[in-house]
């Protein structure tokens, strides 16, 4: 199968319809609206990426007037054709020197099931997602290239000895959603003004093959500004070759019907070293410089906590510095910064997607893929989003702190007091992020940001009937207790003032 030419993006029609694969040529070129549709969410992601990667690769715009056109109509397929021409061998899944993500003649002890290339399936962690039996039994071309692509690119490696991708690992992936499959992947696209603004260094580096054509030396040093944008977009980390089959049949993840099924692979332990950071358009990161020292990190899901709480991270650009010229900051994501660059003044709400798996290293905890709303005037008014946000979050750390009272002893508490010994603010936290995510999606979502305080009105009075359901809840049982009912009564007067600094509008909304 040939990536670049033959049927493969599993997609269903927008308006109806069932469920089939199309080509490059059909999605980028026709008139149809298409959705993408598998049975897993970090799947129907992965395949977009790679359809943005491949994208970029072949079809970067000149600049914004050639962007504006890509999004507003097809493609011809002679622009196609020309494009592509020089890349056909490389997005072959099973071309005979050298198979897409793939190295031949793996040499291992023993073959690994394709549940292993699906994050998540085959591990203990296995019960707290929702997956079809056998869902990786056999799979047909098309989903074991985008699984391939997948586990190469955002998830964790095998195990000991195996290297994770160029992000490391699982870190979060941000695009921008369109009205359908076409206008995603070129909202999504850098054009060649903004690669030449975010990296210069990639416009010197041309037609560079991936990893899977020119290999990387065993135990070698790369160094990260050395790595062109084809190459580090489809990064593969691992020596993985797909074993033959001559198995046909209905796929077990998409149910198309193939003349070909893959069931297992070769894997085998390999390294090397990238030495930097290289920069990945998907990806929004965050910067420390200390005693001259840069470390930087792509942002990712360390906790249970909701989207919503790092969207700041998203869109906004931020530098700090102190009087000891230390330095912290963060960048969104290349592809959002071209949005908010590109869209000022007539920008429509944004639809931000957004995907990672929460890990423990090879562990999964979660699989995270979520979507938030932001109202129209985002991309000239982040600020005020980051303060809504951060505004929210200190009900949280009021509850929380209120909470500590409670459970754990501290050096504010009178060591006299009785305390429950329980982790009341974990559970409390988890409760507030449960309630409170409804509720943050609408005021995001209809903030007017020339008139911001009916949306701080609603949420401070909804966010603090939350806190004190959630506080009543918790400590309730414990109201009998002679001895906690100093300390409930203590941190229950704490979680009211901390609420009433909170609520910057307070005498607004006794005036109205």
């Amino acid at each position: 199968m040939n990536l670049l030419t033959d049927d493969w993006i599993p997609v269903r029609p927008q308006q109806s319809g069932a469920a089939r694969q199309i080509n490059l040529q059909t999605l980028l070129c026709g008139g149809e609206r298409w959705e993408l549709t598998l049975p897993r969410d970090d799947m129907e992601l992965a395949a977009l990426q790679l359809l943005i990667c491949i994208v970029q690769v072949l079809l970067p715009p000149a600049d914004k007037k050639d962007w504006a056109e890509r999004i507003a109509k097809p493609l011809s397929s002679e622009t196609l054709d020309t494009a592509a021409r020089d890349y056909q061998e490389w997005f072959q899944l099973n071309h005979k020197d050298y198979p897409f993500m793939q190295v031949k003649n793996v040499t291992a002890t023993e073959r690994t099931s394709l549940d292993k290339l699906f994050t998540g399936l085959d591990t203990s962690t296995n019960s707290q997602f929702v997956n079809e039996p056998n869902l990786a039994e056999n799979l047909c071309p098309s989903c074991v290239s985008i699984a391939l692509f997948n586990y190469a690119s955002t998830s964790p490696s095998f195990g000991g000895g195996f290297k994770y991708g160029i992000r490391s690992t699982c870190a979060v992936t941000t695009f921008a959603r369109g009205q359908d499959l076409l206008s995603t992947i070129w909202l999504n696209i850098l054009t060649q003004d903004s690669l030449d603004e975010y990296n210069p260094g990639w416009k010197k580096i041309v037609c560079q093959p991936p990893t899977w054509v020119e290999l990387v030396k065993e135990k070698s040093t790369i160094p990260a500004h050395k790595i062109g944008l084809l190459r580090g977009l489809l990064w593969q980390p691992g020596h993985i070759e797909l074993n033959d089959s001559v198995k046909s049949g209905a796929c077990s993840c998409c149910g198309q019907v193939s003349e070909k099924l893959y069931s297992n692979f070769n894997k085998a332990k390999f390294d090397y070293r990238i030495e930097g950071f290289w920069e990945h358009p998907h990806s929004p990161y965050s910067f420390t410089v200390k005693d001259g020292g840069r470390k930087i990190e792509y942002l990712r899901f360390s906790h249970a906590a909701p989207a919503w709480t790092q969207l700041s991270s998203y869109i906004v650009k931020k530098d700090i510095s102190d009087d000891k010229g230390n330095e912290q900051g963060q960048r969104p994501a290349m592809v959002i910064r071209q949005l908010k660059k590109y869209l000022p003044g007539n920008a429509d709400k944004l639809e931000l997607l957004i995907g990672a798996y929460r890990n423990k290293s090879a562990k999964i905890l979660e699989r995270r893929h979520e979507l938030l709303m932001l109202n129209r005037g985002w991309e000239t008014n982040s600020i005020i989003v980051h303060e809504l946000v951060e505004h929210a979050l200190k009900y949280k750390t009021a509850l929380r702190n209120s909470l500590f009272t409670c459970s754990r002893k501290n050096k504010k508490n009178n060591p006299r007091l009785k305390i429950t010994g329980l982790p009341l603010h974990e559970i409390g936290e988890t409760q507030f992020y449960r309630r409170s995510e409804d509720l943050m999606m609408r005021s995001l979502a209809d903030i007017d940001f020339n008139n911001t305080l009916p949306t701080y009105l609603e949420l401070d009075k909804q966010l603090k009937h939350i806190c004190e359901s959630i506080f009543t809840e918790l400590t309730s049982p414990y109201e009998h207790d002679l001895e906690l009912f100093r300390t409930l009564a203590i941190a229950r007067r704490s979680l009211q003032k901390d609420m009433k600094d909170v609520r910057i509008h307070e005498l607004d909304e006794d005036a109205a």
